[in-house]
């Protein structure tokens, strides 16, 4: 799953930017929305290097401006865990259009499709974020072995113009996208040298699917890129209707 900051660690005040050196040819899905998009500064609101690598691979340009929110909304509050992770994902991109509005050097440089999320795995109900300790990624790999588990991932999407004012400043819409995870059961010794690895210790779940994590996964039902943190297909129809609905109205 995707990697990033660990949970509830308070941000500081200082942007982390990610620019890419050249103008890239958008294609896949995304081709039908080019010329929409290069009307846009894309910032993506996460510091996850497998989400960069995720929209490096469908061409779009980008920098990466790091969400200062906690991610600490009250689970009990949403019907369901693919709701928290989409509200989170609304929360960081409307953190990151904040400090884009508040720097008087962005504000006269264009219009900003901001793009971020959040994932989490479920477990029955069971809401697991990135683990504290080892000890409580052992208890996460534990009850993931030998049981099928769901990956949300929540997905959100700003249009952000800051030389406007009032509502026709900013549209932002949310989305998820859901995957089942089976494992396979997994011996106790193979759970300590895989957390010995450090491979689980920054990811939602305590396991990444595209490293060794992978090794324990017997099959997986939907999107494979929404278990490593950004739904490619989901996302890009996301973006070519917010561009189209921005056109038509």
């Amino acid at each position: 799953l995707a990697d990033g900051g660990a949970k509830g660690v308070k941000r500081s005040g200082a942007r982390a930017v990610h620019r890419t050196v050249a103008r890239a040819q958008v294609h896949g899905m995304l081709h039908v929305a080019r010329k929409k998009l290069e009307s846009y500064s894309v910032v993506l609101a996460s510091q996850s290097p497998r989400r960069k690598e995720l929209l490096t691979s469908l061409g779009v340009t980008f920098e990466t401006i790091v969400s200062r929110f906690d991610e600490d909304l009250d689970k009990s509050k949403f019907p369901d865990a693919a709701d928290y992770a989409a509200e989170t994902a609304f929360h960081k991109v409307a953190d990151v259009a904040k400090m884009i509005n508040e720097d008087a050097d962005r504000v006269s440089k264009g219009r900003y499709l901001i793009i971020g999320s959040d994932t989490v795995v479920d477990l029955d109900g069971e809401v697991m974020e990135k683990p504290a300790t080892e000890e409580h990624a052992f208890e996460m790999l534990s009850k993931l072995s030998g049981n099928t588990h769901r990956v949300h991932t929540g997905v959100a999407v700003c249009l952000l113009d800051p030389s406007k004012q009032g509502e026709a400043r900013s549209f932002t819409t949310k989305c998820s996208e859901t995957t089942s995870v089976t494992f396979s059961d997994l011996p106790e010794s193979v759970i300590q040298a895989y957390i010995a690895s450090g491979e689980p210790m920054d990811k939602a779940g305590s396991y990444g699917i595209q490293g060794a994590g992978g090794s324990m996964v017997s099959g997986i039902t939907g999107c494979y890129y929404n278990v490593m943190g950004l739904p490619l297909n989901r996302l890009s129809k996301l973006l070519i209707e917010v561009l189209g609905a921005e056109e038509e109205g």
